[in-house]
């Protein structure tokens, strides 16, 4: 996706926020009416059924749209006049949603006949309620409320305003979802890409490899590719000449020196391995559609056509369907490329072999007044490449909904229509997370498990999906898991068949199921909380994770001033999205924790920096995954951790003369400074702390060094950014220096720091309570002199300590407009 579609994305994301606004009115107006005409339904009922007729009217108005129902792009609005010219005010609803009587599908070539089993099959709630009957005039006020937007079955090209596409019923469902029970967050467009092109393409890329190894051979057709067009291969966010928004003048010149770096290692080859492509964020769709289209024989292209229908890919909690809509959009033009390259081909050997199946029997134009190809394509990918599960049986139809609707949107007239695939085989309703025996928890009560036992099949995925197990499992599992914390003694079903359960939250539990589903060669990608790289309490996860996937890509990203979820629900929620591979030599790669403005969101996948990492694992804190983005900070992090831990030198049963050695700080707040203090807080909160340091070892120093950028970088690195716990503090490494000197100096610009801290902090009294607010960014001439001594301290050299002090600086020092933003 270009940053001018991610743009666009963003527009259409407006969109559906301005109308799910009014459409939670017209829901609850239409709730009422139901309420009114069958006052014995409950209100969970009434809710059910509304969601369900609205479902069923914005699919039929996308269909209208495309001319499907009778050519006319105002079928249901006529279809509303009619009935009102008659005496029964309810005749709309009873003749065209009741799923009895609709006459919209008597005609059995009509496609919402091939579409009634999603939108017209009678719920068990219907058949409770036959004599149920909505007023015409329920229709006509949200009628009109519909009209005010355009209906697209795909995005148009150009306009976008006002425009809604099948995407808003995922949109909808996500936000009406009880999110602290289901943990469910609406993914942009810009994630979901991201994960499933750098999944999906280098697995396809590497059952090429061994299939056809000599594609990959060195000066073969991918590697050249590379040599000759470079630019086409970098991201255009990594090549402009001009500035970005919100780019410094520091930020220009670092992006056109990586340019620069990587269009040289490209041109000379240095680049050879398809683990590389993700290393060095280059466009993976661009490459391997330019790969197919170089093939000069048919055998090589069948080839390639076949292994495609071999990829399974699967999202295992996948809501609505993002990701399997993300990845209907990647395979497609391959598939396409794969088509077109054996057409042309074959024009030239003037050769039309039709061979029963395969490539060969749709590249021809034997059938091309009856077969769409990129219709043939969808429902080949349809019926091949994607699968999903969830535990909601009303997401699974919505999902598989859009899906169908994807296809249909191909179609402009009703005879071009084939018979639609049956998902239900694909995309099934069911609990990711049971084992093959139902458990229940000895607390849950009696009523609780009959109404799981009743409402969840018991899920078997090798009975579910035999054929992917018959390959060896899935190809790649991508998505974005429920982040929703349980205990072994409250949750509803037992969790202890994974070794992560501990963790306390679903979505290391669905990592763990995706790794065990995984085929040989298995690719994964899935957006988690950051906090699973980088708290103690899940450190059995992360220990997991290292051998479930030992090459892995981990990008880690803030909430402020933006953060990767939005919507009309989200949440404070730093993120880390990562890619996993399950094979090969154990290497780790990361990115910097990434901050970003709402104009930044167009570029912010584009410019993604990895940086391997080489540090040693730290053995006293073995909880975190290093955000590092540049190379040295592995070298500063090696020194650190030759030094003691902070711990050692406190002490927890105080004398009169270790509390005149108090060091007092916060455990919560601070998003761009964490400050410490060598003098009590004049206002009670509580989050407020305080430690002793045994005789011997002045709290100055220690003050010193955590106000240091120094601190801040670790913090950050190792650490979630949310909390401030004593483990994180206090796991730090810092022998106390033996040099006198180190240690006056250190006092000195403590002292100095607290004086600044105190000239420039404020005091805002409200009612009987107070607050104090210290502005470090106004010492960071202090700061930088007390990280200069510190670098002298751990051993640095010059450009790692320039490093340090230009450390998240723009954010910091408040450089950029909307520092605080909130998306």
């Amino acid at each position: 996706m270009s940053a001018k579609q991610q743009a666009n994305s963003h527009q259409v994301e407006l969109t559906f926020k301005r109308f799910y606004e009014r459409f939670k009115t017209e829901h609850s107006t239409l709730q009422q009416h139901l309420q009114f005409a069958e006052p014995f339904m409950t209100p969970a009922e009434q809710e059910q059924l509304t969601t369900l007729l609205l479902n069923r009217l914005m699919v039929l108005y996308f269909m209208q749209h495309q001319r499907l129902l009778d050519n006319d792009p105002d079928y249901l609005t006529h279809h509303l006049y009619q009935s009102q010219q008659y005496d029964d005010p309810t005749l709309f609803y009873r003749q065209v949603l009741q799923t009895t009587s609709t006459t919209l599908i008597q005609d059995s070539m009509h496609p919402i006949l091939m579409l009634s089993k999603k939108i017209f099959t009678q719920h068990a709630i219907e058949a409770r309620y036959p004599q149920l009957a909505i007023p015409n005039s329920a229709f006509s006020r949200l009628f009109a409320f519909f009209d005010c937007y355009t209906w697209y079955l795909e995005k148009p090209p150009g306009r976008i305003d006002g425009v809604l596409t099948p995407d808003i019923l995922g949109y909808i469902f996500e936000q009406s979802a009880n999110q602290q029970q289901m943990g469910a967050y609406y993914t942009r467009e810009d994630v979901t890409d991201y994960i499933v092109s750098n999944t999906i393409l280098p697995f396809y890329l590497e059952m090429l490899n061994r299939q056809c190894p000599e594609l990959f051979m060195s000066n073969s057709a991918c590697w050249q590719l590379l040599q000759d067009q470079p630019e086409r291969y970098i991201q255009a966010s990594v090549r402009t000449q001009e500035y970005l928004p919100g780019e410094t003048m520091y930020d220009y010149a670092q992006r056109q020196q990586r340019y620069q770096k990587l269009y040289a290692a490209l041109r000379a080859g240095s680049i050879h391995s398809i683990d590389d492509l993700i290393t060095e964020n280059l466009n993976l769709c661009h490459l391997t559609c330019d790969l197919l289209t170089s093939l000069t024989e048919q055998t090589t292209l069948q080839c390639c056509y076949e292994q495609l229908t071999h990829l399974t890919i699967l999202d295992p909690t996948c809501g609505t369907g993002a990701f399997l809509l993300a990845a209907l959009n990647i395979l497609l033009p391959l598939y396409e490329t794969c088509l077109a390259r054996q057409y042309y081909l074959s024009c030239n050997a003037q050769t039309c072999t039709v061979p029963e199946e395969g490539v060969a029997s749709t590249a021809t134009q034997i059938n091309a007044r009856r077969i769409n190809q990129r219709y043939h394509s969808l429902k080949t990918i349809l019926t091949n490449n994607l699968y999903g599960v969830d535990i909601m049986q009303e997401a699974i139809e919505i999902c598989q909904l859009r899906l169908l609707l994807k296809l249909i949107a191909q179609v402009q007239e009703i005879g071009a229509l084939e018979t639609l695939p049956e998902l239900e085989q694909t995309i099934q309703t069911g609990n990711a997370l049971l084992p093959l025996l139902f458990i229940p928890t000895s607390t849950a009560t009696k009523a609780t498990k009959t109404e799981v036992l009743a409402n969840e099949e018991l899920f078997d995925w090798h009975t579910a999906f035999p054929k992917v197990f018959a390959q060896g499992g899935f190809s790649v599992i991508i998505g974005n898991p429920p982040y929703v914390e349980h205990t072994h003694q409250s949750w509803i079903y037992s969790l202890q068949h994974f070794t992560t359960y501990r963790c306390a939250n679903l979505y290391t539990c669905v990592v763990e199921r995706s790794r065990q589903l995984l085929a040989p060669y298995g690719r994964s990608g899935m957006i988690l909380p950051l906090a699973a790289f980088a708290t103690k309490n899940m450190h059995t996860f992360l220990t997991a994770f290292r051998h479930w996937f030992p090459v892995s890509w981990i990008s880690f990203y803030h909430f402020r001033p933006s953060m990767l979820f939005s919507g009309g629900k989200t949440a404070s929620i730093p993120t880390a999205v990562f890619l996993g591979k399950i094979e090969g030599r154990e290497q780790r790669f990361s990115t910097h924790l990434l901050k970003w403005s709402s104009e930044q969101r167009p570029h912010l996948f584009k410019l993604l920096n990895y940086s391997k990492v080489t540090a040693p694992l730290d053995p006293a804190n073995t909880h975190y995954y290093p955000k590092f983005g540049d190379p040295c900070e592995n070298s500063i992090l090696t020194k650190v951790l030759a030094q003691e831990v902070v711990g050692t030198y406190l002490t927890r049963r105080p004398d009169q003369e270790v509390r005149d050695n108090t060091m007092y700080y916060r455990s919560a707040g601070g998003l761009y400074w964490k400050i410490f203090i060598n003098f009590p807080w004049p206002y009670h909160t509580t989050s407020n702390k305080q430690c002793y340091f045994r005789t011997g070892y002045d709290r100055d120093v220690f003050v010193a060094l955590f106000n240091s950028s120094l601190f801040w970088w670790y913090y950050t690195v190792t650490f979630d950014s949310f909390n401030l716990k004593d483990y994180m503090l206090f796991g730090f490494h810092f022998s106390y220096p033996d040099d006198p000197e180190c240690i006056q100096q250190l006092r000195t610009y403590s002292q100095q720091l607290m004086e600044d801290f105190q000239r420039y902090g404020k005091h805002l009294k409200r009612g009987s309570t107070g607050s104090y607010t210290i502005y470090a960014r106004k010492s960071k001439a202090i700061i930088d002199a007390i990280d200069r001594t510190l670098a002298q301290h751990y051993g640095m050299d010059e450009d790692e300590l320039e490093f340090i002090l230009k450390y998240d600086l723009k954010y910091r020092l408040g450089l950029l407009p909307n520092t605080n933003e909130k998306e």
